[in-house]
């Protein structure tokens, strides 16, 4: 047992209900979660304040495993961490987009331009790089700079390309630092956005595992350092 998630009466019921891959919680133990179907599950056990019946949940590459018991008290869970949680709503994650050709300006992308009305087709997208640029250079990046060449697309022009057969563009997400919205690129071997389509939330991206890049002078976000507990004096 990897952990024991402890939810209210009513989360437990809602999660028993439908047991979603895009909770938050189980996204955020998907590291200690394994399945080796006829061997080793790693899971958590997940139970309502108070009750005794639980719900075993381990996750594999592509699946959930689920499994039920009847009483946790019968579970050697000594040394098990334990985790008391309101259950969030899975995320409503973006899963298409509209990419226009050439676009010259932000409005082109967002539906703001009368002259580009948005066209009902959207297709299927995926993030292969993620470029982050200052809150500057990206307010110009979206003004002025989508039909300017740009060295972040030349560099990552393997990045970028258009599955034909599963209509799916392979792109660029080209963000600020502090802001929410980001442009996706497929420069089709250019150094400009030949193509693009805007993202409203890149929180709302799969972004997972995905590598990110830092433009000169935007910087990754430093990592607070955990404070070391001093030792008595003796």
């Amino acid at each position: 047992m990897a952990k024991v998630i402890i939810l209210s009466k009513e989360d437990f019921e809602k999660l028993s209900e439908d047991v979603s891959p895009e909770y938050p919680f189980l996204k955020d133990n998907r590291e200690i979660m394994s399945a080796d179907p006829g061997g080793l599950f790693r899971c958590l056990m997940v139970r309502a304040e108070g009750e005794k019946e639980n719900m075993l949940i381990a996750q594999g590459q592509n699946c959930l495993y689920l499994g039920y018991g009847r009483d946790y008290r019968s579970v050697d869970l000594q040394g098990v961490p334990e985790e008391r949680i309101a259950l969030e709503e899975p995320k409503a994650y973006q899963e298409h987009a509209v990419f226009y050709h050439r676009p010259s300006h932000i409005n082109d992308l967002n539906g703001q331009n009368p002259l580009r009305p948005v066209p009902e087709r959207q297709t299927s997208f995926q993030v292969e790089q993620v470029v982050v640029l200052c809150d500057e250079q990206f307010r110009q990046f979206q003004e002025t700079g989508l039909k300017d060449d740009q060295i972040f697309l030349f560099y990552y022009s393997d990045k970028m390309w258009f599955d034909p057969g599963s209509l799916c563009w392979h792109c660029v997400l080209v963000k600020s630092e502090t802001g929410k919205e980001g442009i996706l690129v497929d420069a089709e071997g250019y150094s400009y956005a030949r193509y693009a389509a805007f993202a409203p939330d890149c929180d709302r991206l799969r972004l997972r595992d995905v590598p990110v890049h830092y433009e000169y002078p935007a910087r990754a976000p430093e990592q607070k350092k955990s404070r070391k507990r001093k030792e008595p004096e003796r």
